[in-house]
């Protein structure tokens, strides 16, 4: 016979199959949000990289601020025949191997793998030629000849232009014998490569000062530039309600400087890429402060317009 002992642990019993049911429904709701946030962010990740790891892409992806140009004197680089160059033999070969074990061997390494002891410093690493996605030019010839000739300096890859064109075409056609899959070479892509940089009639490479000695130039000699300037530094600074003088005046740390430099150049005013780039290198040189390389991608479409507005 059930007595009012066995019913008060009979009841017992049904409220912890209760309990037990309503963490068992608890952790099914949590697994399954996590799982919906794993999906959501796997599919998402491309969009998050962008905005949060390098600024839309347009950003540099190294760990340091591109260094003021070198001084320079102009350069003319004799004519070539970039038809007949682009023709690959063992000769080009085997002296692009030298010259690339020369030249890019201490961050691309040795096997072109982009394991270069130079190269670990460096954030995303450097290219390895054994892979053919995620290049930020391109894999085709006139691709890597481009980013040979203006290097790419949101990466941390240096111009070669200083190196004959003969001989950087040679790297070229040694870096594509490390995959046998490389785009083909096209007769129209070389007749557009001769185009833009004037191969068969020479490159002419201008000379160049580094730009803090510019500037300190055009702030002692030149005083119709130094007038301009004066004026355009008192529209920023009285400027209480733009947000893009604000953002200019969160990312200078000398108005006088930053402006200078703006004034300076005006391949900046081509378009926010090249804007993006004029300021990214050696920022502390031009006045801006270092930490303008982390501005998001709207900020410097906001910077950019406020920007070309006073220019």
């Amino acid at each position: 016979m059930i007595g009012e002992k066995d019913d008060i642990n009979l009841e017992v019993v049904e409220k912890k199959k209760v309990i037990m049911g309503f963490y068992g429904m608890f952790y099914l709701v949590v697994l399954g949000l996590v799982v919906a946030l794993g999906w959501f962010y796997l599919n998402n990740l491309e969009a998050f990289t962008r905005e949060k790891i390098t600024p839309l892409a347009k950003l540099k992806d190294t760990v340091k601020a591109v260094e003021d140009v070198a001084m320079m004197k102009g350069t003319t680089s004799p004519p070539v025949d970039i038809l007949k160059e682009s023709i690959s033999n063992s000769e080009k070969i085997t002296k692009g191997k030298t010259l690339f074990e020369t030249n890019c061997s201490s961050c691309h390494g040795m096997e072109g793998r982009g394991d270069g002891i130079a190269g670990k410093t460096l954030n995303p690493p450097p290219r390895n030629f054994h892979e053919l996605t995620g290049w930020t030019n391109g894999p085709a010839f006139s691709k890597m000849f481009k980013t040979l000739q203006e290097g790419i300096i949101a990466r941390g890859m240096a111009s070669y232009s200083s190196i004959p064109t003969e001989d950087r075409i040679s790297i070229i056609h040694y870096i594509r014998t490390l995959r046998n899959d490389f785009p083909a070479i096209e007769q129209n892509e070389l007749k557009e490569l001769d185009k833009t940089y004037s191969l068969s009639s020479g490159i002419k490479q201008p000379s160049q000062i580094p730009v803090n000695i510019a500037i300190e130039k055009i702030l002692k000699e030149d005083s119709v530039s130094l007038a301009k300037i004066n004026n355009i530094v008192n529209k920023i600074d009285s400027d209480k309600t733009s947000k893009g003088a604000g953002q200019f005046k969160d990312i200078s740390f000398d108005l006088n400087r930053s402006v200078s430099a703006l004034a300076l150049s005006t391949k900046w005013n081509e378009n926010e890429t090249q804007f993006v780039k004029f300021v990214t290198t050696d920022p502390k040189g031009k006045g801006f402060k270092s930490s303008s390389i982390a501005l998001s991608n709207e900020e410097w479409n906001l910077l950019y317009i406020y920007v070309k507005s006073l220019f």
